[in-house]
C-alpha cells in the first residue's frame, strides 16, 4: 500500500502530443536533407569513377604509343582511331557491356560504358544525372574519341614531311558536371 501511495504522489514526466509531432517533424526533416545529400555525393562518386576509367584508357592509349613508337612502327599509330579503347586495359571496367554497331544508347543501361563500333567511339552512359549538362545532343552520355594530330616538318632538302605531334582520347563535345 505504501508503494502504492508513492506511486500516485509523483507526477508523470513524458513527452506531450504536441512535442512528440515536433520531433518526428525535426527528424523527417533532417531524414530529407540527409537523403538528398547522400544521391549527391552518389552523382560525385559516379562522376569521379567515370573519369578514372578514362584516365585509365588515357594511360592505356599512351603506352601503347610509346610501345609502337619504340618498336618502330610508327605508322601503325593511325589504326588507333578504329580500335576499342577498353581492349587496351588488362582487365574490362566491371560496368563494359560490350561493343555494338548501332546507336546502343537506348538498349545499354544508365552507368554503363559501352563501344560504338560505327562512330568508333567509347560512350559512357550517366546514371545520375541531376547535375549533369550534355552537348548540343542533349543525351546523358559522354562520348569519348582517339584524336591523332601530325605536323609538318620542313626540311631543307626535302619536301615536308608529317610527324606525330599529340595522341589522346577525349570527349567527342563538351559536357558540364557539376
Amino acid at each position: 500500500m505504501l508503494m502504492l501511495r508513492v506511486w500516485r504522489g509523483r507526477t508523470q514526466a513524458g513527452f506531450t502530443l504536441f512535442e512528440l509531432i515536433v520531433v518526428v517533424c525535426i527528424v523527417a526533416l533532417m531524414a530529407g536533407i540527409l537523403l538528398n545529400r547522400l544521391r549527391l555525393y552518389e552523382e560525385a562518386a559516379e562522376k569521379a569513377a567515370m573519369q578514372q576509367t578514362a584516365a585509365a584508357i588515357k594511360s592505356a592509349l599512351q603506352m601503347r604509343v610509346a610501345s609502337y613508337m619504340i618498336g618502330g612502327r610508327d605508322k601503325e599509330i593511325e589504326n588507333l582511331r578504329n580500335e576499342n579503347p577498353v581492349s587496351w586495359l588488362q582487365e574490362n571496367p566491371v560496368n563494359y557491356v560490350g561493343e555494338f554497331y548501332a546507336d546502343a544508347y537506348a538498349r545499354v543501361r544508365p552507368g554503363n560504358w559501352y563501344f560504338d563500333r560505327t562512330r568508333r567511339e567509347l560512350i559512357y552512359v550517366v546514371n545520375l544525372g541531376d547535375n549533369f549538362k550534355p552537348g548540343p545532343d542533349a543525351r546523358k552520355w559522354v562520348r569519348y574519341r582517339v584524336s591523332i594530330k601530325y605536323e609538318n616538318v620542313p626540311e631543307t632538302s626535302a619536301p615536308p614531311r608529317k610527324v606525330l605531334s599529340a595522341v589522346s582520347i577525349a570527349p567527342v563535345q563538351p559536357y558540364v558536371w557539376f
